[in-house]
Formats: C-alpha cells, structure tokens, sequence
C-alpha cells in the first residue's frame, strides 16, 4: 500500500517542488514565496496519503464488517475477547477500589494488566485509526509551516 501511494504521489511532489525551487533560483519569487509553495506542496502530498489511507482503512473495515456478519466463530471470539477484557477493566478500576474501601488493606498494583486490556478493547474495535492517527503516521502540520530557511 505505501509504495503504490508513493509512486503516485511523489512525481507530483517531486514536480512542484522542482518548479518551485526553479522558479526561485530564476529570480522569479521570493524566498517568503518559496516557502509558501513548498507548504502548499507538502499539504497536499500529506493530504493526499490521509486520503488514501482513509480509503485503504475504509475497505479493511468493510472485509472485517463482512468476515463478523459470515463468520459465528469471529463473533463469538470477539465477544469473549472485548467482554473479558472490559471486565479486567470494570473489576480494577471499580471492584479494587471498593474492596480496598470496604476491608481496608493495600492491594497490589494490576502494572501492564490494564495497558493490555485497553490495547485489546482498542485492538478488536478498530487499532487502525488509533495507530494512524497517534502513531507513526500522525502529520505533524504545524512542523511543516515553518521556514525553510531555518
């Protein structure tokens, strides 16, 4: 998927940039134009690859939506996964708590146990987007304003 999205994208990035950067060597436009036009090329390249991933991400969406309708043993593991992973949750942010108010006493801390459960909950409704967006993959828009001088 990201070779085709950059053999798609990069000869029209690649191009922009080239008459941009020509331009500005010719005397044509300013350095302050320069940079406004090396902007305006990134943001749609980066604009374009959300595109794309939101259309690859819709799609996986889609086969996943159609294996749950077919499938009785996908839905069924699938419950058991979110329904008892949701309990962890349940039990250690409400049941400790309560146990530890009623009888008193110190209990142990659960450590990784919850970070597994919210990964898992996050896992089997949708890691994708969560990824995407926070991850690796997450545009840092504001980086890409600044000058290009500096």
């Amino acid at each position: 998927m990201l070779a085709t999205i950059l053999t798609s994208i990069a000869p029209m990035v690649i191009g922009k940039l080239a008459d941009a950067f020509k331009a500005y060597e010719q005397k044509q436009i300013s350095l302050a134009e320069l940079q406004a036009k090396v902007a305006q090329a990134l943001m749609e390249c980066f604009s374009e690859v959300m595109r794309s991933e939101t259309d690859a991400l819709a799609k996986t969406f889609a086969s996943f939506g159609q294996v749950m309708a077919n499938s009785r043993l996908v839905r069924i593991v699938w419950a058991i996964i979110v329904l008892s992973q949701l309990g962890v949750l349940v039990w250690q942010q409400l049941g400790v708590p309560a146990v530890v108010y009623l009888w008193g006493g110190v209990w142990p801390s659960a450590g990784a146990t919850i970070d597994w459960a919210y990964l898992l909950i996050a896992g089997m409704c949708g890691l994708g987007p969560v990824v995407l967006n926070a991850g690796p993959g997450k545009v840092n828009v504001d980086a890409l304003k600044t000058p290009i001088g500096k």
